[in-house]
């Protein structure tokens, strides 16, 4: 019986962590896709490009979480003759001690007013 027991003790091991990891991957990705939703409606309501990208990296800095950090968000498709505005976002979750991390991309798209001059 103490044969068994050594023998599966570990094996156990390594697959609690594998769900633990498996599961901080899983709420990164969520995170990552709330991070770009935001940041897709923020640039949504602007009236530039440049106010766009601001406001697209405030609402990732808003977003913050504790395990993952995201970079700078890339806002496209945003112009005057445009009816949306894609974002993308990248995010690294840190996955724990000695494990190293994982990066993981988030996208939105989200209209844009018709009725609303833009430059």
């Amino acid at each position: 019986m103490t044969v068994e027991f050594v023998i599966v003790v570990p094996v156990l091991i390594v697959l609690i962590l594998f769900l633990v990891m498996a599961g901080r991957v899983s709420e990164a990705r969520g995170q990552a896709d709330g991070a770009a939703r935001d940041a897709a409606r923020a640039a949504s309501i602007a009236l530039d490009p440049g106010d766009a990208q601001t406001w697209a990296d405030q609402a990732i800095t808003d977003d913050g979480g504790s395990n993952v950090s995201c970079a700078q968000p890339t806002v496209a498709g945003f112009g005057p003759t445009s009816l949306s505005v894609a974002v993308t976002v990248k995010c690294t979750v840190n996955l724990g001690i000695g494990f190293g991390s994982w990066t993981v991309t988030g996208y939105a798209v989200s209209p844009l007013d018709p009725y609303v001059a833009r430059t």
